[in-house]
């Protein structure tokens, strides 16, 4: 026989018997163990259950350590042969060596023998010999009770099982309870929050405050120790005690003795983070000029209680910067964005290139900053030479060069000399705060308050006064309304007292600028109007329709409280160069889309002949390119002059692209019809500048004038029935296309009505 295989063999005949020696020696612990769970599942669990248990099962044990023997050597042989039932030891033979000399002839026979005999040697399987250590068969009583205490516990097995091992401690207290919690700051906003007893992890805000409470707890409260320090504990009624603690710092709760722990916590302590904020949009200018368009998106896990913007001018990193106020959203906010346009001309920093950063604080106090942006402040326009020169010594001021003892006398002089006109009481203003500037007073914000007061004042001359009231008359009213949004509505008699007193200041602010009474009645009324719609729905509780005319009437005022005078005319400017370039590039797309049809294959009127298709001309597409270009350039320029129309804008340079692809395609029909819509979108946009609130008049005149029906209106030469009249597909050359191309020249011409542009967008189709 292989000696490997005799090896593997008694390492395995040794594995066996190891394992019929443990399980005869674990027959006590095992029925220990089975006592055991036969009482838990009949209910007589306990701590003197648990006790006896653990004492019978270390004497089981210690017997069963004891009593074990690891199998000699020559047992493996023994098992071998037993289970291959080989006869007189044939394995013992295998250490034997001939006693004769010259015998080894026959001793190789007989070995020869043996290992044929060992050939089929084998080891069984683990067969414990229970019933010699185990004669009255008691293993088996045991496994029929632990059975019928089962079946007889049913749904309740589960529960008293578990309560057989939770073991108490014949030293606790049985009427003691401890309630824990943990009180957020009171910046957090949050309610207390309950521990759950036991052992646990608990996270918490810095500077919360932990409150343990202990009832029935006799004459002593019991030891608790926080941080390896002793929880000073108060008695608060017989046998109930409280402890409190500010939670600076992470930290472990123990409460009770290590024999006899009640609970144990492990505090974790989370300092508040800062908010998130950045710019949602590069700041710059408003397309007014006078506004500049902000947009900001952020984080904050505590809620926002302030939210701003810091300016500080690029060419003078020691000026003193200015802060700026924005709307802050809901104090609860997690996430928030938003956007405003600020009103910045009254900033020492008004048309100076500034890095503007955005700030958030939090409920804490914690305040988050963006990364900065740059962009330039709009300066106010300012005609009166004084109020130039205060401009230029409020920035002077600001950058803090040349300093307050030269701006001083800089003012004096120009108190005593102003170079332009003042009234009366604006050179007596300016003559007090030049006597009173020094090194030290007045401080920085009131100084800077009082130099754009005077700014104000010598530009509005004798106007000023009206238009202060004014002011104040709007920030009532708008201030009465917000309010009535927010849930603290004013009684109807103090609204409409606002309302007359605001009509009343904008009486006087109108008469003192000199404004058209017609005009001037018309915004009156249709800011009373609107005033006295949102009482209204305020009064209905339709708070959103209220919210959206609020701000259209804060629109409406800030219009009417802009101090330049020039505002107008200069949106007005805009408009009718935007409207001129429109109308180039309109006819320009007429006379191309003339030239189109002139080489598509179009049906005359008769009996005519068709006209035979020539091949696509690349110059026809070319000029179709350069249009398209031309009209990107004028809706960029409309974007940022604020101008209404973008969206029919982009539905043109799409028409154009269309018609430029299918031009170069030699599809002349695609292309056509790309430049009918591309004409239709450019109509659209004209009608959208025409009806622009508060527009001026177009220059050029026009076929009717104020008062007068216009052309495609309801009137005497309109269209009587209102219908939409098209002229459809005709010929390059017939009446009908001459008459479209007519229609579109008139309707390209600056300055007329919208309701011409109406009349004549129905007449081609486009609307």
């Amino acid at each position: 026989m292989p000696a490997a295989r005799l090896a593997r063999l008694r390492r395995r005949a040794r594995r066996v018997l190891a394992i019929e020696a443990v399980a005869i020696a674990a027959m006590l612990p095992a029925c220990v163990i089975a006592v055991f769970l036969i009482v838990g599942l009949a209910g007589f669990g306990g701590w003197k259950a648990d006790l006896a248990g653990l004492i019978a099962l270390a004497f089981a044990l210690r017997h069963a350590i004891r009593r074990y023997r690891p199998p000699a050597p020559e047992a493996a042989d023994r098992r071998i042969e037993r289970d291959s039932r080989l006869p007189h030891r044939p394995l013992a033979a295998l250490g034997d060596e001939p006693a004769l000399a010259g015998a080894m002839p026959l001793w190789d026979a007989h070995r020869a023998r043996l290992d044929r005999s060992l050939a089929t040697a084998r080891v069984g399987l683990p067969r414990p010999d229970f019933a010699a250590h185990d004669p009255f068969a008691l293993r088996f009583l045991l496994l029929l009770g632990l059975i019928a205490a089962w079946i007889a516990a049913g749904s309740q097995a589960g529960p008293r099982l578990a309560a057989s091992v939770d073991f108490t401690s014949p030293f606790a207290r049985p009427g003691l309870g401890v309630q824990a919690w943990i009180t957020p700051p009171r910046w957090a906003g949050t309610t207390p929050r309950l521990i759950g007893a036991g052992t646990g992890k608990v996270r918490a805000l810095a500077g919360s405050t932990l409150s343990v409470v202990v009832t029935g707890a006799g004459s002593a409260a019991p030891a608790a120790r926080i941080a390896g320090k002793a929880l000073d504990f108060t008695n608060i009624a017989t046998g109930s005690f409280r402890a409190r603690l500010r939670l600076d710092h992470t930290a472990t709760l123990t409460i009770g003795p290590s024999w006899s722990r009640i609970a144990r916590y492990r505090i974790t302590v989370i300092e508040p983070t800062p908010p998130r904020i950045g710019f949602a949009a590069p700041p710059g200018p408003a397309g007014d000029g006078q506004h500049v368009a902000l947009a900001w998106r952020g984080t904050s896990r505590y809620g926002l209680t302030a939210l701003g913007l810091d300016m500080a001018p690029v060419d003078a990193p020691g000026a003193v910067p200015d802060h700026a106020a924005l709307p802050a959203p809901p104090a609860h906010a997690a996430s928030f964005a938003g956007s405003a346009r600020l009103d910045l001309l009254a900033s020492p920093l008004a048309g100076m290139m500034v890095d503007g950063t955005l700030a958030a604080v939090n409920r804490d106090g914690q305040t988050g900053t963006s990364s900065p942006a740059r962009f330039q402040l709009p300066a106010p326009a300012l005609h009166n030479q004084v109020a130039r020169a205060i401009e230029v010594l409020r920035h002077d001021l600001a950058l803090g060069t040349p300093g307050r003892t030269v701006l001083a006398a800089r003012l004096r002089a120009l108190a005593a000399a102003p170079p332009g006109p003042l009234t009366p009481g604006t050179r007596k203003a300016l003559a007090r705060f030049a006597a009173g500037f020094g090194p030290a007073t007045p401080d920085y914000a009131q100084a800077q308050a009082s130099l754009w007061m005077l700014v104000q004042r010598a530009e509005l001359g004798a106007t000023y006064k009206a238009v202060q009231k004014f002011d104040e008359a709007a920030q009532a009213l708008r201030q009465a309304l917000k309010r009535g949004l927010a849930g603290h509505p004013a009684d109807r008699q103090t609204i409409e007292r606002l309302i007359s007193g605001l009509d009343r200041a904008m009486q006087a602010r109108q008469a003192a600028h000199g404004t058209p009474d017609a005009r001037a009645a018309a915004r009156r009324s249709a800011i009373d109007r609107l005033a006295h719609r949102i009482e209204n729905e305020l009064a209905a509780g339709e708070t959103a329709r209220a919210r959206q005319d609020l701000a259209k009437l804060r629109h409406m005022l800030d219009r009417m409280q802009n101090p330049s005078a020039r505002s107008e005319s200069q949106a007005a400017q805009r408009q009718q160069e935007a409207a001129r370039h429109l109308a180039s590039i309109m006819r320009q797309e007429a006379r191309l889309m003339d030239q189109t049809a002139q080489r598509a294959t179009m049906p005359r009127f008769g009996n005519q002949a068709a006209i035979a298709e020539s091949s696509p001309s690349a110059g026809l597409a070319g000029r179709q390119d350069a249009l398209r270009r031309q009209l990107s350039s004028a809706a960029r320029a409309m974007a940022g002059a604020g101008l209404p129309g973008q969206a029919q804008l982009g539905h043109g340079q799409q028409a154009m692209a269309s018609a430029g692809n299918a031009l170069r395609a030699g599809d002349m029909r695609a292309g056509l019809s790309g430049e009918r819509a591309a004409i239709a979108a450019l109509q659209q946009a004209q009608n959208a500048l025409a009806t622009m609130p508060g527009k001026a008049a177009m220059p050029g005149g026009g076929p009717s004038g104020l008062g007068q029906h216009a052309a495609g209106g309801a009137g005497e030469f309109g269209n009587q029935n209102d219908s939409t009249v098209s002229i459809g597909k005709a010929g390059a050359h017939s009446d009908a296309r001459r008459i479209q191309g007519e229609l579109i020249r008139r309707d390209a011409a600056p300055g007329l009505p919208p309701e011409a542009h109406r009349y004549y967008g129905r007449l081609l189709g486009g609307e």
